[in-house]
């Protein structure tokens, strides 16, 4: 990199340190009065200008609302609706069932929006249960039933690595959508596709893409002349549906231990997961069974008018890691895949912003305050990001300027790889990607790093916005799910299958 290019990047950091990191830590922060509100919240109220202190809190209002219970669709044939007459703080944890559902567990999984038969449905409600379609389809395995609402269909993180607790517990995961970015697929035709997946998609050649990029971009204008997907933006002005915006969910999951279990510290479900065969490359083997899991990590993707290439949000389980003393308390491991990288033992490679800590701790204190034994009290937010920053970060930036930039769940995004991302080249190029454009800018496009870098690369660069459920559409449901128990290289041919018709970079 030259000498000029460091400087710049320098002097952005710079800037960005006095406006998000340079600001003071409040020894007790202010909590809104509606932070426990089954209303999702629309946007961040201080705007753009929101210091990390704001999005930690907006993204608890977040988590609160997303974790309430929500309305049955089986009685209601509504999803994605919280029953308002229930408690969040005091949701049964252990039912060991698959009732009471949460908000975001109502929502459409991926494999809904884009079933393998390309019939999705015109609604995003329903009163029956999910309908998952595969190409590939497992059968069921004993008295197992498939009309559960969490499908763990994901064995690896983007092919990258496969993720495990005490040391050979494998960590699963899914994805979900919100009504917004339903809707937005369904109107404009991205969901029409035939048995052999083709489709009738927006998106573009790479070439136009990033034309188009540069113009539209990080725009809340959703009509089709931007020619690439762009999803709607929350708006705090609107009320309802309308103003809420695009949401989009990464839940991990795993089996607990019998202590783990019985401790009272993960909120659990049955679930649906695979075990047998090899994904896509093995019809007719694979099968798939019903358990009772423990949630322990959540991405919380929104898009809003105040950050429209997204603000970030994720959470752990307070046990995967002891962050006070660095230590790897749940033994996790990660197996990388398709590199030669080594397997080197887990540590949280940036500490947690130090503006998150005191707003966990003064959330957590208000949980306890109402509800002594809620389960939530044992979630912690790990990191937020919302506007794109030019990067990697210079050599003297700060652990906070650090943290932000390369935000990472340590269940999610565990390899030394995941958890430095800053952007990558194409094959045989060698400046580096600018992969988060945002409309009308000083800077764009930014080379970020972490969730947000992620999702510009998969998502943005493919016309695409940030979501990466729309940009490996439809053919992360046209192979099969991954199974539990796949070995490294079935699952790198089974993610690469899945993604073989996208031109990412």
């Amino acid at each position: 990199m030259s000498g000029q290019s460091l400087t710049r990047y320098s002097l952005a950091f710079v800037v960005l340190q006095v406006v998000w990191f340079g600001q003071p830590v409040s020894a007790q922060v202010p909590l809104p009065s509606d932070l426990i509100s089954p209303q999702v919240p629309h946007d961040v109220p201080p705007g753009s200008v929101a210091s990390i202190q704001d999005l930690a809190v907006f993204g608890w209002r977040e988590f609160i609302a997303l974790n309430w219970t929500a309305m049955d669709p089986a009685t209601t044939e509504m999803r994605g609706r919280a029953n308002v007459n229930s408690n969040f703080l005091t949701i049964n944890a252990n039912s060991g069932g698959s009732y009471p559902l949460l908000v975001w567990q109502t929502y459409r999984h991926k494999n809904e929006l884009f079933p393998a038969d390309g019939q999705t449905d015109p609604s995003f409600d329903s009163s029956a249960p999910p309908s998952y379609k595969y190409r590939f389809p497992a059968t069921a395995a004993g008295n197992a039933t498939y009309n559960l609402f969490n499908n763990l269909d994901e064995s690896s993180e983007i092919s990258l690595c496969q993720m495990f607790a005490h040391a050979d517990t494998r960590i699963v995961y899914e994805a979900k959508v919100n009504r917004a970015v339903f809707d937005y697929a369904n109107k404009n035709g991205l969901t029409q596709c035939d048995k052999n997946q083709n489709c009738n998609v927006l998106f573009t050649t790479l070439g136009n893409t990033i034309n188009n990029l540069a113009q539209y971009g990080g725009s809340c204008k959703t009509d089709s002349s931007t020619q690439i997907v762009s999803l709607p933006c929350g708006d705090a002005t609107m009320e309802g549906d309308a103003g809420e915006g695009a949401i989009e969910i990464k839940a991990a999951w795993r089996q607990l231990t019998d202590a783990e279990m019985a401790s009272g510290r993960f909120y659990t479900r049955k679930v649906i997961y695979y075990q047998g065969g090899g994904g896509s490359q093995s019809q007719g083997s694979q099968q798939y069974y019903n358990a009772v899991f423990g949630l322990v990590g959540l991405h919380i993707i929104h898009k809003t008018k105040s950050f429209p290439t997204f603000m970030f949000a994720t959470w752990e389980q307070v046990d995967n890691f002891d962050d006070s003393t660095n230590t790897n308390t749940e033994n996790l491991t990660f197996i990388n895949v398709g590199t030669t990288l080594p397997n080197i033992p887990v540590t949280r490679a940036h500490p947690i912003h130090s503006q998150i800590l005191p707003v966990n701790d003064a959330v957590h204190a208000l949980f306890k305050a109402q509800a002594p034994n809620t389960v939530w009290q044992y979630y912690k937010l790990v990191g937020v990001q919302a506007m794109p920053m030019d990067g990697p970060p210079p050599s003297q930036a700060s652990s906070d300027t650090n943290s932000y930039y390369y935000l990472a769940n340590i269940v999610v995004e565990t390899n030394q790889t995941l958890q430095n991302f800053f952007g990558q080249a194409p094959t045989g190029v060698t400046e580096a990607l600018k992969n988060v454009y945002l409309n009308d800018t000083a800077g764009s496009p930014f080379q970020m790093g972490g969730c947000q870098g992620c999702h510009g690369a998969e998502g943005q660069a493919n016309g695409a916005d940030m979501s990466a459920v729309i940009a490996f559409a439809p053919f992360n449901s046209n192979n099969g799910a991954e199974s539990i128990d796949l070995e490294p290289e079935p699952s790198l041919r089974s993610y690469r299958a899945r993604t073989a018709a996208k031109n990412l970079r």
